[in-house]
């Protein structure tokens, strides 16, 4: 009998844990587990975090199943690509962006695996990149199980996707936080006219809140909306704020059956991609 669906697995990788959220296969894929691994971080950078994920990838309940990975934002690198009027190859497109990395990030942004999202004529795209040997690595530790990889995404895609429809098509500010760093972008049609992260280590909502007002200053157009939308799962707001001129609209992730509401604010990241 001919198998249309296969299990799901969606992974969310973090500095501090790795999140588990296992899909029965169906028309509509139902969470049969959930777990958070957490760990201590001895190894530097995200070792600590594959190393975790590779004992975690032994579970058999997942055998054959697609998994999609999640990585958290400390672990990606954003920045808007300007749009041109002169016409590039690929070849020549991606030597534009390895420059403007490197003009950013510095001379060891010149490996690093980087995306371009293509955006419409006359608006700048956004593009991230992540370390290739966390991509290589990744995909080494996945291979070895009995798992098939499917997708690597970035935390602020799977969330921008999840809270697309709330954004709607004018001009917004688009604030995702989670522990120790945040994310601030401005969007005007649905599209990324800016984007800014930065680390904190506590008083997260009135650093991004200052983060934000400063961006609107520095941006083109940025001051013309108050309109600011803020996902915070970890750190969750239930009521807007309104601060100055700007009213603060927070996203809250979608309740299943199987979540209180503190699991889902746990498990938002991983959820976010199903």
């Amino acid at each position: 009998m001919l198998r249309l669906w296969r299990d799901q697995l969606h992974i969310a990788l973090c500095p501090d844990r790795v999140i588990t959220m296992h899909c029965k296969a169906g028309l509509r894929p139902t969470i049969v587990a959930k777990k958070v691994h957490a760990y201590s971080g001895s190894e530097p950078g995200w070792q600590s975090a594959l190393t975790v994920l590779q004992a975690a990838l032994n579970n058999p309940a997942w055998k054959n199943a697609d998994a999609t990975l999640i990585l958290s934002n400390h672990f990606v690198r954003f920045l808007m690509l300007p749009w041109s009027d002169v016409a590039l190859n690929d070849a020549e497109k991606l030597s534009l962006l390895q420059q403007r990395f490197v003009e950013v990030y510095g001379e060891a942004s010149a490996t690093w695996e980087m995306r371009l999202n293509k955006e419409s004529f006359g608006s700048p795209s956004l593009a991230c990149a992540v370390e290739t040997s966390l991509l290589e690595q990744l995909k080494s530790v996945v291979n070895a199980s009995s798992l098939r990889l499917q997708s690597v995404q970035p935390y602020l895609m799977t969330a921008f996707n999840f809270c697309r429809r709330d954004l709607g098509n004018g001009a917004a500010w688009f604030v995702l936080a989670e522990q120790g760093i945040f994310c601030i972008g401005l969007l005007h049609k649905g599209r990324w006219q800016s984007i800014r992260s930065r680390l904190v280590e506590k008083d997260w909502f009135d650093e991004s809140m200052r983060a934000l007002e400063r961006e609107m200053l520095l941006v083109d157009n940025g001051g013309e909306s108050s309109k600011v939308f803020l996902y915070s799962p970890e750190n969750p707001v239930y009521a807007p704020i309104k601060r100055g001129a700007l009213v603060i609209h927070p996203l809250l992730p979608n309740l299943r059956d199987v979540f209180s509401r503190e699991e889902m604010n746990i498990y938002a990241m991983a959820a976010a991609g199903i």
